[in-house]
């Protein structure tokens, strides 16, 4: 019976984890959450233009917040902005957003549209985006977006190469990863965002992490680089 109520709430959490109550859209086709967005930019100073639309997945009223992580920038003075429901930002984090229910707005739409600002001479540049609720910060997407030439450090390719196994595991689980920065550390929480376990890492390489102390159930792992979550991926301990 214990053994049945331990999978009940993984599998709760696994469908928690899994909540998207707003789906992003470009070029016409939602986005997977971690996806990344590859914008080619000059390094003449132009300005690179880039619109997404989103809807609600939902049957009822949501209010939800965009968040924005510069995760790697050539230029640390440059400012990369966002636009969306008619405001402007040059800040981190939108003000809150009604979206009704089912309602969808199309990436055409200029003044509705999530639209993102930036400065071309500061490729190569890696930005993250989050859409979250305001009355559940659990339930969001995510994506990337990689500016510049293609050696531009790509949130897919980390995504890719960051890979844990066994996976379900028990008592140790491989960790591969290529890490964005020489500065990078691998990171497992908890669902609750508890942080349980942390190394510092190479650029790129595999640690092999000890689990005989953690209790079953689900958890996220990634890549940490300067205090910001690069991307993060399931880790399901029995």
């Amino acid at each position: 019976m214990k053994k049945q109520i331990v999978t009940l709430f993984v599998a709760l959490a696994a469908f928690i984890a899994n909540a998207q109550s707003v789906k992003i859209i470009y070029n016409g086709a939602e986005l997977n959450n971690n996806d990344t967005v590859f914008v080619p930019a000059s390094s003449q100073g132009d300005e690179v233009n880039t619109y997404f639309g989103y809807r609600n997945a939902t049957g009822s009223l949501i209010e939800f917040k965009v968040r924005k992580e510069v995760i790697q920038v050539a230029d640390p003075d440059a400012v990369i902005s966002f636009c969306i429901n008619g405001q402007c930002y040059t800040g981190n984090q939108s003000q809150t957003i009604e979206l009704n229910e089912n309602q969808m707005v199309s990436a055409d739409d200029e003044q509705q549209a999530l639209h993102t600002t930036f400065e071309s001479n500061a490729a190569p540049a890696l930005v993250k985006f989050t859409i979250f609720l305001v009355d559940d910060e659990s339930d969001q997407a995510s994506f990337f977006i990689s500016f510049g030439t293609s050696s531009a450090v790509r949130g897919t390719d980390i995504v890719k190469t960051l890979n844990a196994y066994p996976n379900p595991a028990s008592n140790m689980v491989n960790i591969d990863y290529v890490a964005p920065a020489a500065n990078a550390c691998l990171v497992i929480k908890n669902l609750t965002g508890r942080e349980v376990y942390r190394t510092a890492i190479s650029q790129n390489g595999r640690s092999r992490v000890d689990l005989s102390e953690f209790s079953a159930g689900m958890y996220l792992y990634g890549l940490e680089v300067d205090g910001k979550m690069v991307c993060t991926k399931k880790l399901l301990v029995k």
